[in-house]
């Protein structure tokens, strides 16, 4: 026999995950920054679930300069580190590191912090 405290908790996941769908415009980077006349970004946070490296691929090439630095979390999916990696590297952004967190050890989520050196 459950008890009720069990019941409970029952109820709350499920409403936790209930999935709802949601209609939505989406944008690149580059044209907020256009839309918005953006001169400089100072910091770039990407937390897009497993869509990361499509952000990064929105940001056309005369935008690139004017980020300083990328703060995102990166799924592991087909070497997706090593191609956010490269892309960022690419554009300028030479400082880069990768990290996991150590309960995360076995799963594909990365944190990576990028950071372009002052010239």
């Amino acid at each position: 026999m459950r008890g009720a405290q069990s019941l409970v908790l029952d109820n709350k996941i499920e409403k936790a995950f209930q999935m709802e769908q949601v209609t939505c415009q989406l944008r690149t980077v580059s044209e907020i920054i256009h839309e918005h006349d953006v001169q400089q970004i100072d910091l770039l946070k990407v937390d897009v679930e497993r869509s990361e490296l499509n952000v990064l691929l929105g940001i056309e090439e005369q935008d690139w300069q004017k980020i300083k630095q990328v703060v995102m979390e990166v799924y592991n999916l087909d070497g997706r580190v090593e191609k956010v990696t490269a892309l960022l590297k690419e554009h300028g952004l030479n400082e880069i590191t990768v990290e996991q967190e150590p309960f995360l050890k076995g799963y594909e989520n990365f944190n990576l912090y990028a950071l372009r050196q002052k010239s």
